[in-house]
């Protein structure tokens, strides 16, 4: 890297300061000083606070403190002295408690705050006063840290440190070329790491992964280029080529993923992790390694997609953007049909998505159904439930829609887009009457729109769900009981469940459902707070144990399915109590995010065991295939997980699980799971398909795409089947 431009910036500083040795310190030095100090004191306190250190890339969140610091002391000498005092306390107390803001909402949702997503925040202010109460009141010490410079700017005016007078215009002056120079070093600087992948200079100038960029760049950047980002809606999508194929051509097969039966599936199947059970890292990693079998009977393995010739649709296209998108689906290698292919077609289908489940919630007594439903059926061994920036509202969008949120609300965005894959929709053309329930608020994060706009008859506490007990949160078992009459002797019947019972906080005071099943978890050898997520998980199993009680003795069950996937791991949790229910320390940044995703009939006699990695994107393709619903696999983000398509886990910061690697986006280390040497630029290929699949997600969304490829829907997209 050549020095040139870092030794312009060194001489024009220096003569900057030299020139100010003659400004009255009171009046520039001082105040500059102030905000300087206080924007590094608060990116670096709060990195602590977070992170619990500072890291070697704190540069950054320090240097660009500089320019703002300039800045702000450029505000606050506009004026005369009560207006300049004025602006310096606003100045001041808006960054404190953007800091205090980001502090408080990362302790609880292990994700930053985007001011993009004000609309749920407000929802969240309004139905969880107690939640953000107790939230507050456990982070007071950090908040009190965080406001001192506050306190500081109180006694320095008093002490008359700062004149707060107006400045000169050629001193005002002095302070612009200062944000600038100081702005324009910091951008230099970016360069240190180099261009990689999730480096300060990609996550500035590319990427903008929150997470990443709130490490790495700091908060002060987080919070400007997210409110820039408003600004930017109209951007056309950029996609990045895929420099070597890394993926086989169609007509080759890559390797035959067949799940493991019967005797062995059993075996397997008793590995699945349990509480209190421990696991190494190291082991865990190695259940990556799955067996490679072939196929015993020929089947249909051709590509499942529909008739759509996205060449022609780009050709005929005028819209710069939309034409980007159709040429990036006709590139697209799509899954191929397999085995599996229609084995539930006519079948019920009941999904859940289940608030705050994991996989230490399993019991073989206190939760006896879900302890059943993991290990009948499909059972996968490597499925992951990734942590999105709007938690539950992002995970339910990823199950219903295969798409990957854009950080900014994407379902309530989605409430008047076209979703024809979504399941409501897809049933509904076989002529099901979807539905849909939520023991919660029914405008809550304004499900009643979106959720019909996916296909379904939705009804939540409000507007039809009624729920005996009126408590926080509600029973998982009183939703099931008081619905199932609703669609029971419906043939087929398709029902989606978002549940309530396991949400935090997971204490007998602030849980009513951890309340209720209290003595039965009064015995175990845990902490309170441990006891109590058990508690309030007892009533989801119960939920589906009346679920199966009612499908049995309608004579239905062997003709129903029931999947059921979380919406994220309970975040809302300090990582000790996870670790203690665990029986060990869970790894932050792969295991934290393991689950279940069960996937039952009880016609199936033997499990069938799929070591494959998946994750909740590729919930709705493989549900799809399994119903032999009519859709283009090019068209979701995620994959049929039985099908022979190389695996792909995308973490929401990035970091990514295939079968050769696991990639940690923070840190950029690879590990290595099968030993072999990778393909070249193997690593680098997969970050420019997780980029695209980012952007065209996002674009899916804003251009209303799926309303380009089917105009006339539902007449069109039943003729391109």
């Amino acid at each position: 890297m050549k020095s040139e431009p870092f030794m312009g910036v060194k001489t024009a500083v220096t003569k900057i300061l030299n020139k100010l040795k003659t400004v009255p310190k009171e009046n520039f030095i001082n105040p500059l000083l102030f905000f300087t100090g206080t924007l590094i004191y608060l990116e670096i306190l709060s990195h602590l606070l977070i992170y619990n250190s500072v890291g070697g890339k704190i540069i950054y969140p320090v240097i660009f403190a500089l320019p703002l610091g300039f800045l702000f002391t450029f505000l606050s000498g506009f004026f005369e002295r009560y207006a300049n005092i004025l602006i310096m306390w606003l100045l001041t107390g808006a960054s404190c408690f953007i800091f205090c803001l980001q502090v408080v909402y990362y302790s609880v949702f292990k994700v930053f705050f985007s001011f993009q997503t004000l609309g749920m925040a407000n929802d969240a202010l309004t139905e969880f006063k107690d939640d953000v109460n107790n939230a507050i009141l456990s982070n007071i010490i950090p908040i009190l840290l965080l406001v001192l410079p506050l306190v500081l700017l109180h006694f320095l005016i008093k002490k008359k440190v700062f004149l707060c007078e107006k400045r000169k215009l050629k001193h005002q002056g002095y302070l612009l070329i200062g944000v600038l120079v100081f702005h324009l070093f910091a951008l230099l600087s970016l360069r240190i790491y180099g261009k990689d992948d999730y480096s300060p200079y990609d996550l500035y100038h590319h990427s903008k992964v929150p997470e990443l960029s709130g490490r790495h760049l700091g908060i002060i950047t987080l919070t400007r280029l997210d409110i820039t980002g408003l600004l930017r809606e109209d951007e056309e999508p950029e996609l990045i080529k895929v420099e070597s194929e890394i993926y086989a051509p169609a007509e080759e097969a890559i390797v035959d993923y067949s799940p493991t039966t019967a005797p062995e599936a059993k075996n397997n199947a008793k590995q699945a992790d349990t509480p209190g059970k421990h696991t190494e890292r190291s082991q865990n990693r190695q259940k990556f390694a799955y067996a490679q079998k072939p196929t015993p009977v020929p089947v249909d393995t051709s590509p499942n997609i529909m008739n759509i010739d996205f060449e022609e649709l780009a050709r005929n296209e005028d819209n710069r953007a939309i034409r980007i998108l159709h040429e990036y689906f006709a590139a697209v290698e799509p899954t191929r049909k397999n085995k599996y292919t229609g084995m539930f077609k006519g079948y019920n289908l009941v999904l859940f998505v289940a608030e705050g489940f994991s996989p230490y919630a399993v019991h073989e007594k206190l939760t006896p159904t879900l302890y059943k439903l993991t290990r009948e059926g499909f059972v996968f061994t490597n499925f992951y439930t990734p942590l999105w920036q709007t938690s539950t509202s992002d995970g339910e969008y990823v199950v219903l829609t295969s798409l990957i949120p854009d950080g900014t609300r994407s379902m309530y965005k989605s409430r008047k887009n076209l979703m024809p894959f979504a399941l409501g929709r897809q049933f509904n053309l076989m002529g099901v009457e979807s539905k849909a329930y939520h023991n919660h608020t029914y405008t809550y994060y304004e499900r009643n729109q979106t959720h019909p706009n996916l296909g379904y008859i939705f009804k939540a506490k409000g507007n039809g769900l009624v729920l005996e007990s009126d408590v926080w949160p509600a029973s998982d078992w009183e939703m099931i009981k008081n619905t199932v009459d609703e669609y029971i002797h419906e043939r087929p019947f398709h029902v989606y469940y978002l549940t309530v019972s396991g949400h935090m906080n997971y204490s007998f005071a602030g849980n009513s459902m951890s309340y209720k099943n209290k003595d039965l978890v009064k015995d175990l050898p845990y902490s309170s707070d441990v006891k109590a997520y058990l508690a309030c998980q007892i009533e989801l199993d119960r939920a589906l144990e009346e679920l199966i009680r009612r499908l049995s003795e309608a004579k239905v069950l062997d003709k129903t399915v029931i999947a059921l996937c979380a919406d994220h791991y309970p975040y809302g949790w300090e990582k000790d109590n996870l670790d203690e229910l665990a029986g060990h320390e869970v790894d932050p940044d792969f295991e934290v995010y393991r689950n279940y995703f069960i996937l039952w009939n009880s016609a199936m006699k033997e499990p069938i065991i799929i070591d494959k990695p998946a994750s909740s994107l590729d919930i709705l393709p493989t549900l799809s295939n399994l119903f032999g619903l009519t859709f283009d696999s090019r068209l979701m983000m995620g994959q049929d997980i039985l099908s022979d398509a190389e695996p792909l886990v995308i973490l929401g910061n990035r970091s990514f699980i295939t079968d050769k690697v696991m990639y940690n986006s923070e840190t950029g280390e690879t590990i290595n799971l099968t030993g072999q040497d990778l393909p070249p630029d193997y690593v680098k290929n997969i970050n420019n398909i997780i980029k695209n699949k980012f952007t065209v997600s996002k674009s899916i969304l804003k251009y209303d795409y799926y309303r380009y490829v089917f105009p006339d829907y539902p007449n069109d997209f039943i003729l391109r089947k």
